[in-house]
């Protein structure tokens, strides 16, 4: 059976693969790098492919023919796969005009790795609310730190998008204006860049220092959160999940280990927003030529124990509805939460670009103003329309 991802390596999926060939041991599991970008053409070209990495985009996106992939996948809910042991709206953004045509593989959100040990040394608690959280990063900055780090192409977004898609999801009537391309659901958006905004002029986000990170955010990023001096690194749970095998890598955290967490942006005096999205899905090439096998083994992975296997081989946070992954705990059930919201395809996905985007411009002052901010929204939304 050929097996087809995003990565290099996939050590998670050899967790499963092992227990699956407990029951199968005559299947051999055969694991290849390719690009999403270009998975229209790949699936095309080498069509013994049987399973699949998609994101939302290889199953939404139709006016992208080169990533677009949805008539290739197999609908998964006429499989007879048992996905009760999944959170049912991870399964719902895998689900696209009645069609499942892909099965989750872990949780994706945007946060903050605080290194806790920092804040402790220096008197600090880590923040619950907006206030809070700006009086820490005021005393922060007062000390010689620049509070909030990251690389420039996530640093605003990153920490913002959270707040915006709750405020959007989780009031109905602003969510039909977004479904129905009504810009005015833009102006629901003010506190976000007003925050944003506040966060920027008081300096606690320095576009010096975050022009020095990784495009991507993730290896040299981690390494130089391991130095001991970023309080909070804005980066997701996938950023986040590389943290742990590169601590023996870092001379630094060797010689000076540090606690740290994965917190989520405490951006309201009521609390944090949580923001949580399906990381990568596997989808299965309706014309495999070994489909029963395919299925056989999403059914397998559909299974609560490898769901939380995967999740917890790969770092981050499951899928399934019973786990006991402790390292995002307090991101998942934050003690202060201002609001929610998982995505599951409703709202679409290019309202998350259109709130990333324009905070990035905030960030790199291209747009000073809350109302330049809503009215680059409106404008690209009604552009795209």
């Amino acid at each position: 059976m050929d097996v087809a991802g995003a990565m290099g390596n996939f050590e998670a999926l050899d967790q499963v693969v092992s227990d699956f060939n407990t029951y199968y041991p005559n299947v051999t599991v055969s694991y290849e790098q390719n690009d999403l970008s270009q998975l229209s053409a790949y699936i095309e070209n080498n069509s013994y492919v049987d399973i699949f990495m998609t994101n939302d985009a290889n199953v939404r996106s139709k006016d992208q023919e080169a990533l677009y992939v949805y008539d290739s996948c197999l609908d998964l809910a006429e499989q007879g796969i048992d996905t009760s042991d999944i959170d049912p709206e991870m399964i719902k953004a895998g689900t696209v005009d009645g069609k499942l045509v892909r099965l989750p593989l872990t949780k994706l959100m945007c946060g903050l790795a605080v290194n806790k040990t920092l804040l402790e040394k220096e008197g600090l608690e880590i923040p619950q609310t907006y206030g809070e959280f700006l009086s820490v990063c005021e005393a922060l900055k007062s000390k010689g730190y620049t509070p909030i780090q990251s690389s420039k192409f996530h640093a605003c977004s990153d920490l913002v998008l959270p707040m915006g898609m709750a405020i959007l999801g989780s009031n109905q009537e602003i969510a039909d204006k977004v479904q129905s391309g009504d810009v005015s659901y833009a102006d629901s958006l003010a506190p976000v860049y007003e925050e944003l905004s506040e966060i920027l002029q008081n300096g606690y986000i320095s576009s010096d220092v975050n022009d020095n990170y990784p495009d991507d955010n993730y290896d040299g990023a981690i390494m130089n959160f391991f130095e001991g001096d970023v309080p909070f690194w804005v980066t997701t749970t996938e950023s986040f999940s590389g943290m742990k095998k590169r601590e023996s890598k870092s001379e630094k955290f060797s010689s000076e280990p540090f606690e740290y967490a994965f917190i989520d942006a405490p951006l309201s005096d009521d609390g944090a927003y949580v923001y949580e999205e399906p990381w990568y899905g596997f989808s299965v090439n309706k014309d495999s030529e070994d489909l029963d096998y395919a299925v056989e083994f999403m059914k397998f992975l559909a299974q609560k124990d490898e769901m939380n296997k995967l999740a917890e081989t790969k770092g981050m946070p499951s899928v399934a509805l019973d786990n006991s992954d402790e390292r995002f705990t307090s991101a998942l059930n934050p003690e202060k939460e201002a609001g929610r919201y998982i995505y599951n395809g409703e709202l679409g996905s290019a309202v998350t670009s259109y709130i990333c985007d324009t905070a990035n411009k905030m960030g790199r002052g291209e747009i000073s103003t809350v109302e330049e901010a809503i009215n680059t929204i409106k404008e690209r939304q009604s552009s795209d329309n």
